[in-house]
């Protein structure tokens, strides 16, 4: 009966002081606002006045569009390298232990030292498999990294449109829209980065 009242007392405890789970981070809230913006229509101005109106318009939009993107990249890009330090770091270990320190104990005295031995050679060749795994999860830093690059280089391609003056004002909008897009996609497919906006 103890034990049962025990159980239930850290699980009510563990109740009270759990986070609450909000079912929009507070990051995708503004990612769902969309780009508007409208082609200028006044009769009293010229083709070449409304031109230039609707230029600052998308220029305006434009640099919205990467005042959004600029600081959820910058965090992924945080998010990668930090990932790929703690691999790297996890492999190192494994290494010198297995490679450097166990031989050296095999070496000054394999019987005395079995214990350790066995330890360290053991922690060499699982930080080898934990490596493997953490790349093949996507978890090394070089999978955010390159999912990272894809979106810059399809934002680029977005932002070339958005700027050619030879399109016409719908495509250069539509392309604000799907730079944007990428960037909220980007987002939700590497949820651990939304902590790095603004």
């Amino acid at each position: 009966m103890k034990v049962f009242a025990s159980i239930l007392i850290c699980l009510a405890l563990s109740g009270c002081f759990s986070k609450k789970v909000k079912s929009t981070p507070p990051d995708l809230e503004d990612a769902s606002a969309t780009v508007e913006i409208r082609k200028s229509e006044d009769p009293r101005l010229t083709a070449y006045e409304l031109s230039e109106l609707d230029r600052k318009k998308l220029e305006a939009k434009l640099t919205e569009v990467l005042e959004f993107c600029q600081p959820r990249l910058s965090g992924f890009e945080l998010e990668s390298k930090k990932q790929a330090k703690r691999a790297f770091w996890l492999s190192m270990s494994g290494l010198i232990a297995g490679s450097v320190i166990g031989p050296a104990l095999a070496a000054a005295n394999a019987s005395a030292n079995s214990a350790w031995i066995a330890g360290l050679s053991g922690w060499g060749g699982a930080t080898n498999f934990a490596a493997q795994n953490l790349q093949t999860s996507g978890l090394s830093g070089a999978t955010i990294a390159d999912t990272r690059n894809t979106i810059i280089r399809n934002v680029g391609e977005q932002i070339k449109i958005a700027t050619n003056g030879e399109r016409t004002f719908e495509e250069r909008k539509n392309a604000l829209l799907q730079a944007r897009a990428e960037c909220i996609l980007y987002q939700i497919a590497v949820p651990a980065a939304q902590s790095h906006k603004k």
